[in-house]
């Protein structure tokens, strides 16, 4: 499978990649109706904005990379395996630790299922201390994941606000990542100062996951989109991905080859109990 390039802390972070980080692009407005589920013909408040994808595309989005026919390839396989198995339409992607691809894979299998063309697909951001989708894809979220978390609270009738990639069936509900002011390179959360230009920063607060309130939210998401693909935050590190589990009929999980360590992958499945593996993504340095 394609080389990791995780959006997470640590030398696998998104100041890894081979492209200087850009400035999101935020989604143009487009005159639509709000998004309603497929049978009940209810609404449940779901809005979208829509964002054209630019070249040069991110190295992580394999899918749409013709210079890695293989690696797309095998994200359809992986889509079509899990298909073929249960057809689980909740699917947590996550890793051991961060850095071994998890990003990457929620990423390309969301746009593998968005292929089929006849389904829904919604890519939430899970990881909220280590945002990474909106890069991903080159877009500035109109408001982040955990933003809206927060004013459902408060203000649950509030519609979701998700962003649809070109005009396929793919919306991604991104958190805003944590920048340089100066440069606009993303930041890990206890960063002093940019490793890119220098400049002091203030202490960047960890985002903390309402773990009840993303569990509502994904139940009531569920009934406007076919399939949620939920990149999780990694099961060894801090971050909570046992707070979201619940919510996913299958866990993918993505392993780093050269990388990740098999006493780690054995404890990350312990940890995830009594939640089964519906596959391994073993992603090539």
């Amino acid at each position: 499978m394609p080389e990791d390039g995780d959006g997470e802390g640590g030398s696998g972070g998104s100041d890894a990649s081979p492209r200087a980080p850009v400035p999101g692009v935020p989604p143009e407005s487009v005159d639509s109706s709000p998004l309603v589920p497929r049978e009940s013909g209810r609404t449940i408040g779901v809005a979208f904005v829509r964002f054209t994808p630019r070249t040069p595309h991110d190295p992580r989005v394999v899918v749409w990379n013709k210079r890695s026919p293989s690696g797309a390839a095998a994200f359809r396989q992986l889509r079509q395996q899990l298909i073929a198995g249960d057809d689980p339409h909740t699917i947590l992607c996550t890793s051991a630790n961060p850095g071994e691809g998890k990003t990457t894979l929620a990423a390309n299998l969301a746009l593998a299922y968005a292929e089929i063309g006849r389904a829904r697909v919604l890519l939430i951001e899970g990881s909220l201390r280590a945002a990474a989708l909106s890069e991903v894809f080159g877009f500035k979220p109109p408001i982040g994941f955990g933003a809206q978390l927060v004013r459902h609270r408060s203000l649950p009738d509030e519609p979701w606000v998700v962003v649809q990639v070109g005009t396929q069936p793919l919306f991604v509900m991104a958190a805003e990542p944590h920048r340089c002011p100066q440069c606009a390179a993303p930041l890990p959360e206890d960063a002093r100062f940019c490793g890119r230009c220098g400049t002091t920063v203030g202490h960047v607060a960890a985002d903390t996951l309402d773990a009840a309130g993303f569990v509502a939210a994904a139940r009531r998401l569920r009934e406007t989109f076919d399939y949620l693909v939920i990149d999780a935050p990694p099961v060894l590190a801090r971050g909570g991905v046992h707070e979201v589990k619940d919510v996913a009929d299958a866990v993918v999980l993505a392993a780093l080859k050269g990388h990740s360590r098999r006493r780690d992958l054995r404890r990350t499945v312990e940890q995830l109990s009594p939640k089964t593996i519906a596959a391994v993504a073993l992603l090539d340095e």
